[in-house]
């Protein structure tokens, strides 16, 4: 499975820049060693993967966790707003969700998720582009089988 959803986030970055947000096991801890050394390892994985011209960044929220989040939305999430960025406020997660216009029940459904270790690929698109990530996976996951 780890291998099946690796190939999928690297063909749906490479072809759509589709934004994926992921927590971490590590606590809230801003300076650990462990901490940033991950990170370092997780920035390192995800550019060799899919270029060194890939946004990638690693917050942590107060009510989910840690979180690392590669593609179009990083700028967002990790937005300084009055020295604090954007994805470490409790409620910065939801509100950027709720934003880009997901409903209100979806979204806590998306956070409720992330909290329970799941990852969030956000597709966006217009129909027919929607329909080819769809053809993208699914051909993914019959190589799998």
């Amino acid at each position: 499975m780890k291998k099946l959803f690796k190939r999928l986030v690297r063909a749906l970055q490479r072809h759509y820049n589709c934004p994926f947000l992921d927590k971490l096991e590590q606590d809230c801890i801003s300076n650990d060693k462990e901490i940033i050394k991950a990170k370092n390892e997780l920035k390192h994985y995800w550019k060799g993967s899919l270029g060194p011209a890939s946004d990638f960044g690693l917050f942590c929220n107060p009510a989910i966790g840690r979180l690392f989040i590669i593609g179009s939305l990083v700028s967002l999430f990790l937005h300084d707003m009055d020295g604090k960025v954007l994805g470490e406020m409790s409620s910065g997660p939801y509100g950027i969700l709720r934003g880009l216009g997901r409903a209100e029940k979806n979204t806590s459904v998306f956070i409720k998720n992330l909290n329970e270790n799941y990852f969030l690929l956000i597709l966006r698109g217009y129909n027919n582009q929607l329909d080819s990530m769809e053809e993208l996976i699914e051909s993914l996951d019959k190589k799998r089988a």
